[in-house]
């Protein structure tokens, strides 16, 4: 597969970005974290490939490290919005204080341009369990159709995508690369481009499905 077809692929989350404009002033606004994902995801995508065709890797392998933990905070202010800290805010501080010192103490020690893969896959256990319990709260309490629920739709789409980005991220440890062929490792790598366009296909018709604005009080909880 070559780097202008994964490119082209990415870009898929286009269409959660297309929508969610269209849709925008007239969703629930608990739900705008998501939405907000969904653009930064589209923008780093676009200045990641620009960065890496001009010959910057150094700037290339900044932005994705910084883009880990605004991924990780975007989603945790979603989970929060959805009451999964029982709306506290100090716990939700906590959650955010504690994963941002942790990415800052890597970034220290490793440097902004060295992908620190433990804080990934870390940052990727804790939106899978934060998913997986959402998931289940939707699936008991939620009625209607499931497959037009967004909340369901946006947490299956984050159990697929980022429960095998921790094994791609896994193969490119130290402690594990040795022991992975450069075959299975650009298999792992190809599937992960696969279960990407999946995930963002999820997230466009998560988009389609989420609820209009019932002008809540209390719109941003954090």
């Amino acid at each position: 597969m070559t780097d202008t077809l994964r490119f082209y692929l990415s870009l898929s989350i286009g269409f959660a970005v297309i929508i969610g404009i269209v849709r925008f002033r007239k969703i629930d606004r608990s739900y705008y974290p998501f939405l907000y994902n969904t653009g930064v995801a589209l923008l780093v995508e676009i200045i990641s490939r620009i960065l890496y065709k001009s010959g910057y890797p150094d700037a290339f392998s900044a932005t994705l490290t910084i883009y880990s933990i605004v991924d990780f905070c975007l989603f945790a202010w979603l989970f929060h919005n959805w009451g999964l800290f029982n709306r506290s805010k100090l716990i939700f501080g906590l959650v955010i204080g504690a994963f941002s010192a942790t990415w800052l103490t890597f970034v220290i020690l490793n440097g902004i341009i060295s992908p620190d893969y433990y804080f990934l896959i870390l940052y990727s256990f804790a939106l899978v369990f934060f998913s997986v319990t959402t998931f289940n709260k939707v699936v008991v309490h939620e009625r209607g159709s499931i497959l037009r629920n967004a909340k369901f739709l946006i947490c299956l789409g984050i159990i697929i995508f980022y429960t095998f980005f921790v094994v791609v991220c896994a193969t490119e440890l130290s402690v594990f690369s040795q022991h992975v062929s450069r075959v299975l490792r650009r298999n792992v790598n190809q599937i992960n481009v696969y279960s990407n366009l999946l995930v963002n296909l999820l997230y466009a018709l998560a988009v389609v499905w989420i609820p209009r604005n019932k002008n809540f009080t209390s719109v941003f909880r954090s």
